[in-house]
């Protein structure tokens, strides 16, 4: 097989690869437009506001700026802490979209986390506003839960 001819196969191949995954759908799907359209519980129509509770690990989040509208996509960068006495249960970690209907989103995040950190990069969530809820615990029980409203702007 000459040069031509196997340059001719790599852009074929090239091509191919860049028909289905375009560059303009790279990135991380948080949330599907199916997910934001379900119904939200009564219990959240009108909160507008993050809240933390719980005497389990520290949640900090430092990005996306908390209850500033965000630009999709965005980066998602949290942290867990705890004292030297303490050790957090990672299995622990659970992520739900808070609908009428909960829909759990751990499984699509559990492989971004790394010992203390779950970082997501170029995180695509459809325009609106969107209530996760974020929690992890000690491996002696104590939880922390994190409630973060997300207003996004496209």
């Amino acid at each position: 097989m000459n040069v031509r001819t196997q340059f001719r196969i790599l852009f074929l191949a090239l091509s191919l690869l860049a028909f289905f995954f375009p560059v303009a759908g790279y990135g991380f799907t948080l949330i599907t437009p199916q997910e934001a359209a379900q119904p939200e519980p009564p219990s959240l129509l009108g909160v507008k506001c993050s809240r933390l509770e719980g005497d389990g690990p520290q949640i900090k989040i430092s990005s996306p700026k908390l209850n500033e509208p965000v630009f999709s996509p965005f980066v998602v960068d949290v942290s867990f802490e705890a004292p030297p006495d303490k050790s957090i249960d990672y299995d622990s970690l659970r992520l739900r979209y808070l609908k009428f209907i909960p829909i759990d989103l751990t499984d699509r995040v559990r492989g971004y986390l790394t010992k203390n950190r779950l970082v997501l990069k170029d995180v695509n969530v459809p325009q609106g506003q969107h209530c996760l809820q974020l929690l992890i615990a000690y491996t002696t029980g104590e939880e922390t839960l994190m409630e973060i409203f997300l207003q996004v702007i496209k």
